[in-house]
């Protein structure tokens, strides 16, 4: 928004209720003026050792729009951890910051011979999106493990048909995220499953360019082909060193072109939000600053979505 636009607007629509508006008032105009292009969250897979309510407070403290919470089995928002007064405690204290929940991470990985437990790890999941944000359940997003494609597709495509059909009925949709290092490392991976299961509206996919970084894949082709089954955009950077490729944090490295990416998402009508992802190899390091982390994520993902100031 230009100088002008902004004194005029102050002048002849906003002057009478910026005057006499209470300092939360003034506060949430002035974010609302200042709002990226699409929503930025922050995955607190990146802080371990940590509750779900410190958390939730550390993020919303440098401003982010949303949060990921990490409820894998045993991590600090699983539906294992989360008991009653632990889901009222989380749902008051995004209240209380205005931080929305945007995602959980947490699917199993298929397995065979397991699917009558697997099915009930994901409802739980369900019933946990649904207790801490009744209103606007925040979607559940993961990889599925490793192997080689062509022996596992039929597996994840079983798994994902049940879990698709659980997810529908609780209105929740999952997210599945190619991974470079898994079975399903590709985005026409997904789609084959989203294909053969009908594209259930319960479905979509995550996009992660790190995982498609180095691997002699144009990228812009990549968001083309993606687009219109993704409904979650997480960011980090990827770095090739002697043949392995080491994950760091967005806009750290300069090696994928973030800012276009999100703009040819945007162009084509995405309208969800973009989550900072914090790999294991960082936050598994001895130096690791978590605080820094957040901080570094936000600038740059301010930067990404908005465009250089």
């Amino acid at each position: 928004m230009s100088q002008p636009n902004r004194r005029s607007i102050l002048k002849h629509s906003a002057f009478l209720a910026l005057a006499t508006a209470s300092a939360n008032s003034v506060k949430a105009l002035t974010q609302t003026q200042e709002s990226p292009k699409c929503p930025i969250g922050f995955g607190s897979y990146g802080l371990p050792n940590t509750t779900a309510i410190q958390a939730i407070e550390r993020v919303a403290a440098v401003g982010f729009d949303s949060i990921e919470l990490a409820a894998m089995q045993g991590y600090h928002a699983a539906p294992d951890v989360l008991r009653p007064n632990d889901r009222d405690a989380l749902r008051s204290c995004l209240a209380k910051h205005d931080l929305r929940l945007g995602a959980l991470m947490g699917l199993p990985n298929p397995a065979a011979n397991q699917h009558a437990s697997q099915n009930a790890w994901v409802q739980r999941l369900l019933d946990l999106a649904i207790d801490l944000c009744p209103e606007q359940p925040p979607l559940i997003q993961s990889v599925l493990g490793g192997g080689n494609w062509e022996d596992k597709k039929t597996l994840f495509c079983d798994a994902l048909g049940a879990w698709s059909e659980l997810a529908n009925q609780a209105n929740v949709r999952l997210a599945i995220k190619p991974h470079r290092g898994h079975a399903m490392s590709l985005p026409e991976h997904a789609i084959w499953l989203f294909e053969q299961l009908g594209n259930p509206s319960s479905l979509c996919m995550v996009y992660d360019p790190s995982h498609f970084a180095f691997r002699g894949l144009t990228l812009s082709d990549t968001v083309a082909e993606s687009l219109p089954y993704t409904g979650y955009i997480v960011l980090k950077d990827a770095v090739q060193e002697n043949g392995t490729v080491r994950f760091a944090l967005p806009g750290e490295a300069g090696t994928i072109p973030h800012a276009a990416i999100i703009k040819q998402f945007l162009e084509g009508g995405y309208d969800g939000e973009v989550c900072c992802e914090v790999s294991s190899q960082l936050w598994r390091q001895d130096n690791y600053k978590p605080d820094q982390a957040i901080q570094v994520c936000f600038d740059n993902l301010t930067s990404i979505v908005n465009g250089p100031s």
